[in-house]
């Protein structure tokens, strides 16, 4: 028995000792391959990387334990692609029953084949990806060129995609120096047997330093994204020379504080907790917030906000409102403080999965929420006791101190009518709205100045209604002023957030142009309060759509938007409301690029007087950074096709393209010449590899000594000898096949140098 056992370890030890450079081999192509596959983020679902993730660590897991044939590993590994992708899509096998038929067995054949899409197709193409790469890089070149091309994919994409794509160039990078660390051992392994299995002797004294090295350089990478590099990529600098700025570079410098005041906004974007300071500016960041399923698109509130400072919003109201309803059922119909009878309606049902462990001070929906179906568990007949509604904020608040994994309300979305709109009166039946008990609606503070409100009272100048007058406002922020995640706030001066941003800095982003609005339409004598939570978020079909058929309107397929949305910390948004009698309370949206998802009954365009901004400057209106023109979005997966297309070539007609260039280069020379550049450029390459010619040898004798330092070469550097010499010293001219021959010997020694 124990002899048994020993053999089987000296079998084990035996192929890991000959095969090791195979598996790091796998182990590394997986690595980089599921980095590219990050080029995809927003587009892939995550049961899609799910799938892909499983599939790489069982390619990898193969490499490693089975020592077979290529081929037979090859079928092990197919037939992992099928099982991966079955447990990720939940296979369930359909019985043959009716197998006597073509048909039949037709029928079966696809009722199971369909399950698994679309998951197979991605799979295989990884999978073959993988395989395809692994077996290729079998030398120091074409290690360089996967890796290359692979960091080029990176690059591109980071720069005009707004993915983050940092932490997967670093892990490309380490996975190419230590490739190339392990391809260099096992050539010194090949040439070296005898030295090779003395170093194994001490193999941590050796490694360790290394390892460390590569490791160091991987890790400061990845942890310090956010130091300004020496070098800036080529289209920052490109971009930066025509004056602009490139968005979700990690180039990007940090933006200035505002003079005298530092911002509370978060460094990257996200659900804000404290809006008592607003401006400076934000990194996107795309990591996913929750996943809403939902009957119709919309955007997903947060919380209200009616007291404007000058600075920033505060809450008006305290813990304990008499506003708010505490102890609340499932599905009981939540009240609503003003009336909206003249509103239609329609009903959005949503149910919400979060991703972060954040602790949110309220549960998001569609506004306004009607009822409140279940939290957690949708078995549970009670709601939590920390759950409580304001009916005149509609915000649902949650003061617990673990946040809801899942829940799931309905709500009551108005229809956009703006012939009934313009029927209306902003405002409730007061004697006196601005010092009655709506007043928070209408206050501004003394920092607002006479300059707003001129402007204000020069937007709204000859509106026939008050929905008009919201309109022009709401057009004039998009049509005027720029958006950017990360404005030049040094040209603040003004002590007004609002002053400066409409006659300073001139450009921002969402908070921006919402709090403009709110002031604004205060100062044009309209009730309007600020709100914040998160635009719409993606359907990953929408998107599948948009990246096949370009310039596609999904609105013409899916005119509700129904589906399940990824929502993203980029996603995190603020608007305003405006209160109208009868209607209740009507989302506005002034950021450029955003439009609020009504379910329109009937509207119209609206125009805006021209204005002078006292010596305004031109400002083009920005487009949504989170989007793409579809023409672009064209050109960037050309671009990247055809380098595909182009790197594909060179590397089947390597040799060729190689020739093709020889011959070009020595165009003068006649074959014999050939011969001996290419014996006089081995020579030299030789010398970089340890193999010195001596000023006193002739390449006979060089070659000689050569072959007896190392055996395996003896009989092609003679050979080269011979050729040279008879190139050298014959009389007879050489033929091109003599010559094309002789640089393939070449090349096959250089390989093995």
């Amino acid at each position: 028995m124990s002899t048994a056992v020993a053999a089987l370890g000296s079998r084990i030890r035996t192929n890991l000792y000959d095969h090791w450079y195979r598996r790091i081999a796998a182990l590394l192509t997986a690595l980089i391959v599921w980095q590219l596959t990050q080029v995809f983020d927003g587009y892939w679902w995550e049961e899609t990387y799910d799938c892909v993730g499983w599939l790489l660590v069982s390619v990898v897991a193969v490499e490693w334990i089975l020592s077979w044939k290529t081929l037979y590993r090859l079928l092990v590994q197919g037939a992992l692609v099928l099982v991966v992708t079955g447990g990720t899509t939940g296979f369930k096998y359909i019985e043959l029953h009716n197998g006597k038929s073509l048909s039949g067995i037709g029928a079966w054949l696809s009722d199971n084949a369909t399950q698994l899409n679309p998951f197979i197709g991605i799979s295989a193409l990884v999978w073959g990806v993988t395989v395809v790469f692994s077996l290729w890089t079998t030398k120091r070149s074409r290690i360089v060129t996967f890796v290359s091309v692979s960091l080029l994919v990176l690059m591109i994409c980071d720069s005009f995609t707004p993915i983050f794509l940092w932490d997967e160039a670093a892990w490309a990078i380490f996975a190419g120096l230590a490739w190339l660390v392990a391809d260099h051992f096992h050539r010194f392994q090949r040439e070296h047997p005898n030295s090779w299995s003395e170093l194994l002797e001490y193999p941590l004294s050796f490694f360790m330093p290394m390892l460390t090295i590569v490791t160091g350089i991987m890790v400061l990478g990845v942890i310090t994204p956010s130091i300004a590099p020496v070098i800036k990529d080529p289209y920052t600098i490109w971009v930066e020379s025509r004056g602009g700025t490139v968005s979700g570079s990690f180039t990007d410098a940090k933006m200035p504080s505002t003079t005298g005041q530092t911002s509370s906004a978060d460094t990257s974007s996200g659900y804000s907790r404290n809006d008592s300071v607003l401006g400076g500016g934000f990194k996107f960041d795309y990591s996913p917030v929750m996943y809403v399923s939902a009957s119709q698109r919309s955007y997903w509130r947060g919380e209200t906000r009616s007291l404007y400072t000058g600075d920033g919003w505060l809450p008006t109201k305290e813990d304990g409102s008499p506003s708010e309803v505490n102890g609340l059922q499932p599905k009981q119909r939540l009240p609503l403080q003003d009336e909206r009878g003249s509103a239609k309606t329609v009903q959005v049902q949503q149910a919400y999965t979060m991703i972060r462990e954040d602790v949110y001070p309220v549960l998001f929906a569609a506004a306004p929420i009607r009822q409140v179906n279940w939290v957690n568990d949708e078995l549970n007949t009670v709601l939590p006791g920390e759950l409580s509604w304001d009916t005149a904020d509609w915000t649902l608040h949650w003061r617990g101190a673990a946040y809801p994994k899942t829940y799931s309300v309905v709500s009551e979305l108005p229809v956009l009518n703006e012939t009934a709109l313009r029927q209306a009166s902003a405002g409730w039946h007061e004697p006196s709205p601005q010092s009655g008990a709506h007043r928070e609606y209408y206050e501004l503070p003394d920092s607002v100045t006479p300059r707003v409100t001129q402007i204000a009272a020069e937007i709204v100048a000859g509106a026939p209604n008050d929905y008009e007058k919201a309109k022009r406002i709401e057009t004039f922020l998009k049509e005027r002023y720029a958006y950017t995640n990360e404005p030049d706030v040094s040209k603040r001066r003004s002590a007004d957030f609002v002053d400066s941003f409409l006659f300073e800095v001139r450009q921002g982003y969402c908070d921006y142009f919402s709090t403009a609005m709110a002031v604004l339409g205060r100062s044009a004598g309209l009730p309007v309060r600020w709100v914040k939570g998160y635009a719409p978020g993606t359907l990953p079909e929408d998107q599948e759509r948009m990246m096949r058929e370009g310039g596609f309107n999904p609105a013409l397929v899916n005119p509700t938007g129904s589906g399940t949305y990824t929502v993203r910390n980029a996603d995190a948004h603020s608007w305003v409301e405006i209160y109208f009698d009868g209607f209740g309370w009507i989302p506005f949206e002034p950021t450029p690029g955003f439009r609020f998802p009504y379910t329109v009954e009937e509207a119209k365009d609206v125009s805006v007087p021209e204005i002078d901004l006292l010596d305004d400057e031109e400002t083009a209106v920005a487009a949504e950074p989170r989007s793409f023109n579809p023409a672009a979005r064209i050109a960037l997966w050309s671009a990247i096709g055809l380098l595909a297309l182009l790197s594909a070539v060179v590397v089947v007609r390597r040799r060729s393209l190689s020739n093709v260039v020889a011959r070009i280069r020595h165009r003068a020379a006649n074959p014999n010449e050939r011969i001996i550049a290419e014996t006089n450029r081995l020579i030299r390459y030789a010398r970089r590899k340890g193999l010195r010619r001596e000023d006193w040898e002739t390449i006979r004798e060089a070659s000689e000594r050569w072959g007896a330092e190392r055996k395996y070469l003896r009989q092609d550097l003679q050979e080269v000898a011979d050729r040279f010499e008879r190139a050298k010293y014959g009389r007879a001219d050489s033929q091109a096949a003599d010559v094309d021959r002789f640089v393939t010997l070449v090349r096959s020694i250089r390989d093995r140098l």
